[in-house]
């Protein structure tokens, strides 16, 4: 039977430091046994993509929202504006219309067209199903004409063009 030298030594001193020493192998079994739910009991915590906030938690979400409005509406570049898209869609949650309607605002500040495109399709692969998408662009409507912006089954589908190689040719 192996017996790690960790254990055997945590079994062994917990042996010496008994009143009796050990007269069996029941006994250093014992001792092995206990030390053993000692070292590996596990701990199990669910941790939240967002930073530790509580999805259940109307205050934490509160909170949330308004911190990445604030991130958006005073981003500079376009680091920072997709960092925060990174967070908000990596979130156990859907964004609120809000965040994402400040989000748009600032990728069209910062003259991104694509990254507002982007935006609406990540919001779309975010909800649960297609009627929560369209609640979305129903919501952002007026914003969305406003700053000229589309999702992308609006720009229609784009084919690539191959180029013919001139070697291949024979």
């Amino acid at each position: 039977m192996f017996v790690s030298s960790r254990l055997a030594a945590a079994a062994a001193a917990t042996a010496r430091s008994s009143l009796a020493a050990p007269s069996s192998l029941a006994s250093v079994a014992r001792a092995r046994s206990s030390v053993i739910s000692r070292i590996a009991s596990p701990v199990f915590v669910r941790a939240y993509s967002s930073h530790e906030l509580d999805p259940a938690n109307k205050n934490d979400y509160d909170a949330y929202v308004a911190q990445w409005v604030n991130h958006f509406s005073t981003v500079e570049d376009d680091f920072e504006l997709e960092r925060g898209l990174n967070h908000i869609f990596a979130a156990d949650w859907a964004p609120s219309v809000e965040l994402i309607a400040e989000s748009i605002k600032a990728s069209r500040r910062l003259n991104t067209f694509a990254t507002a495109v982007r935006i609406l399709e990540a919001v779309e692969h975010k909800v649960h199903n297609k009627s929560q998408y369209e609640a979305y662009l129903r919501e952002l409507k007026p914003l969305l004409d406003d700053l000229g912006v589309v999702d992308k089954h609006a720009l229609g589908e784009i084919k690539a063009v191959r180029q013919k190689n001139w070697w291949a040719d024979a």
